[in-house]
């Protein structure tokens, strides 16, 4: 028989939850990985943490915070990281931009596939409900069509984000002509 649970005390998912949140206050607008978390916070990097985060994430809105999806990094030092970042209340920037454009188009993508489901069903003679199906086929169809605009939102920023990814590449690569001349001047001085 199992120990029951005071309803008080978190389950250690609910825990873990909250340490990973308590964490990523004062690490606001850094680019952190998986690693990083489970180093600032002692939880395993494993399924463990990957349960956590996304329940950190839920807790973060309520609260009026951000945390971003995992996406890869735009910091030339870090190339092709997968990391995510937290926004207090109030805070953020045009990075921001990228994550809420992706939960977007993930949004569009999953009511196309509730429309293509939910069209099947209500034509389906053997559907539990043919008619809810079919309502739910016309609401996911008029939520494609109001959300269809995100695409042209999306342009303007994928090509601000552009130009400054090449700026940002641009200044990595003067930064490691500028070490090689540097190591190469203190080898020939030696």
């Amino acid at each position: 028989m199992s120990p029951t649970r005071d309803s008080d005390t978190p389950s250690q998912l609910e825990q873990d939850a909250i340490d990973v949140l308590l964490w990523l206050g004062p690490n606001a607008g850094r680019e952190l990985s998986y690693a990083d978390i489970s180093r600032g916070t002692g939880i395993p990097d494993g399924s463990r943490l990957r349960r956590a985060v996304p329940k950190a994430r839920v807790a973060a809105h309520v609260l009026g915070h951000r945390l971003e999806q995992f996406m890869h990094s735009r910091d030339p030092l870090k190339r092709g990281a997968r990391v995510t970042r937290f926004h207090k209340s109030g805070q953020g920037d045009e990075f921001g931009a990228r994550d809420a454009l992706l939960a977007c188009r993930k949004a569009v993508a999953y009511m196309g596939d509730m429309h293509r489901a939910c069209s099947f069903e209500a034509g389906n003679p053997h559907s539990l409900d043919r008619e809810a199906f079919g309502q739910m086929a016309d609401a996911a169809e008029g939520g494609i069509r109001t959300f269809s605009g995100v695409e042209r939102l999306g342009s303007k920023v994928v090509q601000n984000q552009g130009t400054m990814r090449r700026q940002a590449e641009r200044i990595a690569d003067l930064e490691a002509q500028i070490a090689e001349m540097t190591s190469d001047q203190s080898a020939a001085s030696a």
